[in-house]
């Protein structure tokens, strides 16, 4: 019958839409007939799919299959062009997340009320179809969520027809076993999971449904219907979605579905390994509460009042060592092993939890804070190893102490009743290598499966790190609990920088309805389920992968054929990925500065030095004539030198508006305010800077330069990192930790140019920088920098203005280990100690008589307040003067004629001259 373009209208008067849809003659009539009862009671402002789906799952309900078949393929015609997954057709569509939901709950409501056999279906995903993408499949743990059950009814709504009679089975089996004599008084609200799901108002109170017997079986029946959904609205068969897994891996009691999903062959082993995982999870829940029932006490903890302890402590901020330090600590100064607290688990380096009982767990975490506590602390000028790093702590509402030795009991008990109710499982079946919770080892070798499992979920502790990084994977698919904000992110924040995808089965999402933060993490590679259904690969989602977005290449010029480094930092300088610091008096000299610019590298001419205009705009002149034509020069000026800076910054902006090559300008000592910083970018841009260069002292300074790029993102910001090992003015932080904290957020910013700068000299050291190998020790992905800073290193140089007696103290200063810097602070280490410059920042001195004097000065007469120096300067005059004689550069002035020490206002006009004419000639 030939078909008919119609347009259906509302006739509502609140919701004014209309569908343009071909559909055949014989069901016009019954279709506007439908449209117009259904418009009646049309919300206002629907989205036109949105709209359309409910009218076809309406049509469904009420009108005949004739009409709803042809509507249901008017519908994928008119947005999925026939063939395209209904997944793919929704994200693409600007939807929300509810949106999207409800458009997949009328499709496959209808798909299954019309019996549709041939459903459209899409060509095998990208995902699945390109053998060079090697995927691991994931089940996260309990995590503490309270929230699971909506999950489950979330799937059982959306995807009801696809999943109701494997959730059917499984309740009937979950009930069944539950209601058994040994595991029956564990279940006083029953087991009913169809009559929670189908009616809310039936859901037992909040501490039962969360209690480990209920929630953990339920978190494994939610994963197993996510599995259930892939397969089904791929149209493919549950093995053959396992075998596009390289492997499969479980988060605490995730590791009993990645095993039994290992085995899977067909739909009914779906089924029968289903309820074999599901009971194993009920032990794993019930023996334990068994061994532990529920007892509680509270805990004070400093600036968050009363906590309720519970056996299984989130312990946020600290390192691994620093945890096993405190555990041990405690755990000597206890009676009875029963009374040990245990590092459990290890989500990422700084989120770990700690299990134990109640009442020694929750000492542990008062002691904790006491040690660790930074709240309200200023520790900007404290070094970085002697800071309290501050923690954050969190009782899980999970009722018994996993993954210690505390469980052992319990995991042999439950082991015995899973033997005796006949769930076996052999590990010869296994299709699939299922990675270790503990170690990440391939389980498959395992000789008594369950009780491995057991083990593995009550008493092995878990390494999520080890884990996910063990096989190279390109791909993570997350099978929840917990969508975007699950264990997906926990583990894309442990990959970042590796160029491996998350993606959350069960996260609707839609690019542009996302929300800023869930756009960032879509940019980082954690995204939603309709990456799985993606046909093409040009369509997929990428993850930054650091080392080769920003790893140095080998490129050959054209100019001159010769192969070059190039980095961001060559690309925006056009110059090698090295440079000099602005460093007074060292690159204050034209001849020394000319001769850098010359060899084809990069200088900062420095401010310190340039009094006025004229001095400044001589040197510059200088400097250009020893050069020659087509090279631009570099400032660096200090900020928070009013006279410096209100000098030179007018000065530079008047010279590069004359057409004087004035390319960049770097502030140095620190970074000015957000507002400042942007006033300078729009000042210098506007007359023609190229680039401008800042240079944080701290992680909160770092995290100031990225919002200044955010702001200013076409223009390139040299962000030069040099920590507190570097060889003149230094900042009290670790060179490393600050940038393994912001890397990512510093690489999200394309007009970054990250530059490093801490007592480099030489390719051993500067070459794991650039390629970023420096992070690998640190568990990371391999972090490169941009570029190198060279400061005092320089001061040697053949053309450097320093005497060649300076140059020979330098050259013989032994220094030391990057690692120990911080010994300068103490005194002398390596020959060189740590003093207050006239600024009052740390900075580093060879430690000769001169400054050993400086150094003791700053600790018995600066180290004070102002109002208390004055009377210790007096006390020790005769002492200070003696020493500044005999050891300093600058002896004291007063002077009498017959030799002895004096006030300046007890000398003679002619003793005065005198002495002017000894110091200075």
């Amino acid at each position: 019958m030939d078909p008919a373009k119609i347009t259906l209208v509302s006739t509502s008067s609140l919701c004014d839409m209309a569908l343009n849809i071909v559909l055949p003659t014989s069901v016009v009539a019954e279709v506007q007939s439908l449209f117009a009862q259904f418009s009646t009671d049309m919300e206002c402002g629907l989205v036109e799919i949105v709209g359309f789906a409910q009218f076809v799952e309406f049509t469904a309900k009420r009108g005949s299959k004739d009409a709803g078949v042809a509507l249901f393929e008017a519908f994928t015609n008119q947005y999925c062009n026939g063939e395209e997954n209904i997944h793919v057709c929704a994200s693409e569509k600007c939807l929300d997340s509810e949106q999207i939901q409800t458009v997949l709950r009328a499709y496959y409501y209808a798909a299954n009320a019309l019996d549709i056999e041939h459903k459209p279906c899409s060509n095998r995903p990208a995902l699945l179809a390109n053998p060079e993408f090697k995927i691991l499949a994931m089940f996260g743990g309990q995590g503490g969520m309270d929230n699971y059950i909506e999950e489950t009814r979330s799937i059982y709504t959306i995807y009801h027809s696809l999943v109701r009679d494997f959730v059917m089975q499984m309740a009937m089996f979950l009930e069944n076993e539950a209601s058994m004599p040994k595991l029956a008084h564990l279940y006083s609200f029953g087991l009913d999971v169809v009559q929670w799901l189908e009616h809310p108002d039936t859901l037992p109170h909040h501490e039962y449904m969360v209690s480990v017997p209920v929630c953990i079986p339920l978190v494994g029946l939610t994963q197993l219907m996510q599995v259930m959904v892939l397969y089904k609205t791929l149209g493919i068969s549950p093995a053959e979605l396992v075998d596009s897994f390289s492997a499969i891996a479980g988060h605490s009691q995730g590791i009993t579905v990645a095993s039994v999903l290992s085995m899977v062959t067909d739909e009914q082993s779906f089924f029968s390994l289903s309820k074999k995982a599901l009971g194993l999870l009920m032990l794993c829940g019930a023996f334990p509460q068994m061994e532990y029932p529920v007892a509680r006490a509270a805990v004070s903890v400093p600036k968050d009042g009363q906590q309720e302890v519970t056996p299984m402590v989130s312990v946020l901020k600290l390192s691994r060592e620093q945890i096993l330090t405190s555990v041990d600590r405690h755990n000597a100064l206890q009676s009875s092993r029963s009374m040990h607290v245990h590092m459990s688990l290890a989500n990422d380096s700084k989120m770990f939890v700690v299990s134990g009982a109640t009442e020694s767990l929750g000492p542990f975490v008062e002691k904790l804070h006491i040690e660790y506590d930074s709240r309200g602390k200023d520790q900007s000028r404290v070094v970085f190893s002697q800071r309290k790093p501050g923690v954050y702590t969190k009782f899980l509402n999970i009722n018994a102490p996993y993954h210690c030795e505390l469980l052992a009991n319990a995991a042999n008990a439950a082991w015995e009743y899973a033997i005796e109710r006949g769930w076996s499982l052999s590990s010869k079946d296994m299709r699939c290598p299922v990675r270790a919770g503990d170690d990440g080892h391939d389980i498959r070798p395992c000789q008594d499966l369950i009780k491995y499992l057991f083990q593995s979920m009550c008493v092995l502790p878990v390494d999520w790190p080890t884990v996910v990084k063990y096989a190279k994977i390109t791909h993570v698919i997350d099978f929840g609990p917990g969508g975007l904000n699950g264990f997906g992110a926990i583990t894309r924040k442990i990959l970042e920088g590796r160029g491996v995808v998350v993606i959350c089965a069960g996260a609707f999402s839609s690019g542009d309805s996302l929300d800023q933060q869930q756009q960032q993490q879509q940019q980082l590679g954690l995204v939603g389920k309709t990456e799985l259904y993606v046909e093409k690969c040009s369509m997929l989602h990428t993850a930054p992968n650091w080392q080769i977005q920003f790893g140095p290449k080998l490129v050959r010029t054209a100019y001159d054929g010769r192969l070059h480094i190039e980095t961001r930092m060559t690309r925006i300088l056009g110059k090698p990925p090295l440079m000099v610091a602005g460093m007074t008096p060292s690159t204050v000299g034209e001849e020394f500065v000319s001769a850098v610019m010359r060899a084809g590298y990069h200088i900062e001419l420095s401010g310190g030095g340039h009094f006025s205009e004229d001095m400044l705009r001589d040197k510059v002149d200088k400097i250009l004539k020893l050069v020659g034509p087509g090279l631009g020069i570099t400032i660096n000026s200090i900020y928070v030198s009013p006279f410096l800076w209100n000098t030179q910054y007018p000065a530079i902006q008047a010279m590069r508006r004359e057409g004087i090559p004035m390319e960049g300008l770097c502030i140095g000592a620190g970074v000015p305010s957000f507002e400042v910083c942007n006033d300078i970018i729009s000042s210098i841009r506007a007359v023609g800077f190229c680039h401008i260069g800042l240079k944080p002292g701290s992680l909160s300074s770092i995290r100031l330069v990225i919002k200044i790029a955010q702001a200013n993102p076409d223009f390139p910001i040299l962000l030069q990192w040099t920590g507190g090992r570097a060889g003149g003015h230094h900042s009290f932080e670790d060179f490393h930790q600050p940038i393994l904290e912001t890397y990512g957020a510093i690489r999200a910013q394309p007009n970054i140019v990250l530059v490093a700068g801490s007592g480099f000299g030489g390719v051993d050291d500067t070459l794991p920088y650039l390629t970023g190998e420096w992070s690998r020790r640190f568990d990371c992905a391999p972090m490169p920098f941009d570029g190198i800073l060279l400061g005092s290193r320089v001061m040697v140089a053949k053309e450097g203005s320093a005497s060649d007696a300076v140059k020979e103290a330098i050259v013989n200063t032994p220094g030391i280990d990057d690692s120990e810097w911080e010994k300068t602070y103490m005194g002398p280490a390596g020959g060189i100690v740590t003093v207050l410059s006239e600024m009052g920042e740390p900075i580093h001195k060879i430690a000769n008589r001169g400054v050993m004097l400086w150094k003791e000065l700053d600790d018995i007469v600066f180290s004070l307040p102002r109002d208390k120096r004055l009377p210790v300067l007096l006390t020790k005059k005769e002492y200070i003067i003696k020493r500044l004689n005999d050891d300093f550069q600058k002896p004291w002035f007063g002077k009498k004629a017959d030799g002895t020490h004096a006030d300046l206002e007890d000398m003679t006009y002619a003793e005065v001259a005198n002495r002017l004419l000894e110091v200075l000639y």
